[in-house]
């Protein structure tokens, strides 16, 4: 039975991170009606109100996506860290499972501050030269265990984008859940893959003021991402009449693979 990830081999690890991106859909979806109706009907005065909202709601989503549990705190800013033993083809594996909530009325992108960063990052900036924001999420989280030999916890992180549209009216419904954007950014010993060099990459040059002392930021570009994968970028769609969102599960390695699957649910 392997349970160190270093273990795996790239191909192992991605599918490892496929699964669990599969575990947060599945949570998501299920939960979706009850999210809509809050995010919709919830007073918010501010976009940062509205990205509190999105916290609070991946927290109730996922308090059914739990496995098996570990006694230990992860100490990082992310909104939803979890210490955990998740089924894997090879065994139970050792996992920090990482989530960060978003709520935005775009749907293209996404800012990550760097503590919220798996990989090292390299892109153009918008005058030609090149960016680099070096990881702040660690590869693993380091656990003594009961035998001589140390625990070595994989960190999987997960962004949720909540894209929404205002309604102006003053009253409720004050906005329009439009669709939930759940990507799973890949770990850092994947960056040969994802982002070689500074033109084959997911990222792109973040706003942020060195004068305010604002930690530097990152974005990560659905498009691109999607581009690099397809099953990397999932899409919970909201359509007229239902009250659920559609549960469809983009798979497929490449563009040219890439196709919508249904998958069942229950209510919650």
């Amino acid at each position: 039975m392997i349970q160190n990830y270093h273990e795996l081999s790239d191909r192992e690890l991605e599918m490892f991170e496929k699964q669990t991106l599969r575990t947060i859909v599945q949570a998501l979806q299920q939960y979706s009606r009850e999210a809509k109706d809050i995010f919709d009907n919830a007073m918010a005065s501010s976009s940062n109100e509205v990205i509190v909202l999105a916290e609070d709601l991946v927290q109730y989503a996922l308090e059914v996506a739990e496995v098996f549990p570990m006694n230990k705190r992860f100490a990082g800013f992310i909104d939803y860290k979890r210490a955990r033993w998740s089924p894997f083809v090879s065994g139970l594996m050792p996992q920090v499972l990482l989530v960060d909530a978003k709520a935005s009325k775009e749907n293209n992108r996404d800012t990550l501050q760097r503590s919220q960063l798996p990989m090292d990052a390299e892109f153009r900036k918008s005058d030609g030269s090149i960016g680099k924001l070096a990881a702040g999420v660690p590869g693993h989280l380091e656990i003594p265990s009961a035998t001589s030999e140390p625990i070595y916890a994989v960190t999987t992180t997960i962004l949720v984008h909540y894209y929404y549209k205002d309604n102006l009216t003053g009253m409720p419904p004050f906005r329009d859940l439009q669709s939930i954007y759940v990507l799973a950014v890949p770990h850092g010993r994947l960056k040969d893959r994802y982002n070689p060099d500074p033109d084959t990459t997911f990222f792109g040059e973040g706003k942020h003021s060195s004068a305010r002392n604002e930690d530097p930021r990152i974005r990560v570009y659905f498009s691109r991402l999607k581009k690099a994968c397809p099953w990397r970028l999932q899409e919970l769609k909201f359509l007229p009449g239902h009250d659920f969102s559609s549960p469809r599960w983009r798979e497929g390695e490449s563009l040219e693979e890439e196709i919508l699957l249904p998958f069942s649910y229950l209510p919650r």
